[in-house]
């Protein structure tokens, strides 16, 4: 159940990010869905640690309230009485997560990949027939004003400021766009183009009578898709070919995704210790058992937010990628060991007491702090205080 809530609410997020570019080229519903499937494989292995973390912890603490736990400790049974079925419980998830991030994953992004261009090409043909201003890209805009007899456009404009150092306006009165071989020409008829150096501010313009430039550039169909290593297959990122354009440029990234899939596994089965090793015994007061959830919570965010940072930077420092593999590992041998030896590092009860009264004193001053206010604007109102 938290794994589906907690999936759901990220890949909102996620298909907002997307939304503007499906709605804009004029996506059918069946677009939307597909895309909310396609993200379901990447946001899952994200937050699937997180569910086991959370799930442990609801069902311990309902054994530990219902002294279920204490029961099971009274007749003698040991910690991994109560551990080994998290543990084999985060075994599955484990070998599911590293199927889905080395199999069904790359495929799904692949699939997404290849909807959000078409959507890009969509949004083009969806420019052409509005008649009003489209991005098409971060710094590129079209406006067509009207579309004639033949499939000529009257009264194009396109505003491309994606260099940084160069403006460029066009204008044609008439065009057209035209197949050449695996191309599509925009072919242009008495028109200018303006160019502005964004360094100096000076200003050149071209009148032309016919003038033609290649429309891939500006997002339309037929321009070959560069796909990431995260949309390619474990086989593929092991033995990248040559003319990859990541394996001759940046490489780091294809080191960095196979670290990625080759330690995320283990976050489930990570997880399912600590939370064990937490909550997964009789807890004498209410105190004591939410320090302990919390100390599980800490360490596994803190855990898991190392392991996101260390992976962008595994691709290119050995050490790193030494240490992505080395701080899950040794974390779960660390909690492995004090469950099998049954030791505990409980909270000291002294610091959940002072804790404890410092949270009450703070209380206190804020509640008299709260009836001051109300007493000086009583006063100042001229009623009772």
């Amino acid at each position: 159940m938290t794994l589906v809530a907690a999936t759901v609410i990220v890949l909102i997020t996620q298909i907002l990010d997307r939304v503007n570019l499906l709605t804009s080229s004029g996506q059918a519903l069946v677009t939307f869905a597909k895309l909310a499937l396609m993200l379901v494989p990447s946001v899952a292995t994200v937050t699937l640690p997180f569910a086991m973390l959370v799930g442990v912890v609801q069902v311990m603490s309902r054994m530990n309230s219902d002294s279920e736990l204490a029961v099971l400790e009274s007749a003698g049974a040991s910690p991994l009485a109560t551990s080994l079925p998290v543990i084999v419980l985060g075994l599955m998830l484990s070998a599911i997560t590293f199927a889905t991030n080395n199999f069904v994953e790359p495929l799904a992004n692949r699939e997404l990949r290849n909807i959000v261009s078409t959507a890009g090409a969509d949004l083009v043909r969806t420019a052409i027939q509005s008649g009003s201003f489209k991005e098409l890209d971060d710094n590129l805009y079209i406006q067509v004003a009207e579309e004639k007899p033949g499939g000529k456009l009257g009264g194009l404009f396109i505003a491309d400021l994606r260099d940084p150092n160069m403006d460029l306006l066009y204008y044609a009165k008439e065009a057209i766009i035209m197949s050449h071989g695996e191309s599509s020409l925009l072919a242009m008829e008495d028109g200018q183009i303006q160019r502005k150096a964004r360094t100096t501010g000076d200003v050149s313009i071209i009148r032309f009578d016919s003038y033609s430039i290649d429309f891939s550039q500006f997002g339309a169909a037929g321009k070959d898709v560069i796909y990431f290593p995260k949309e390619q297959s474990l086989s593929y990122l092991l033995d990248p070919p040559a003319a990859d354009y990541f394996a001759k440029n940046r490489p780091h990234f294809i080191r960095s995704e196979i670290h990625r899939r080759f330690t995320e596994w283990m976050y489930p089965l990570v997880f399912a210790v600590i939370a064990s090793y937490f909550v997964g015994t009789a807890r004498s007061n209410r105190q004591e058992q939410i320090w302990s959830v919390a100390a599980a919570s800490l360490i596994a965010l803190t855990l898991r937010g190392g392991g996101f940072f260390m992976i962008n930077l595994a691709g290119t420092s050995t050490a790193i990628a030494v240490l992505v593999y080395a701080v899950p590992a040794s974390v779960f041998v660390i909690f492995g060991w004090l469950i099998l030896t049954g030791r505990q590092l409980r909270v000291p009860q002294r610091l959940v007491e002072n804790t404890s009264t410092a949270l009450a004193w703070v209380e206190q001053r804020r509640i008299a702090f709260q009836l001051w206010v109300q007493g000086h604007r009583g006063r100042q109102a001229g009623g009772p205080t």
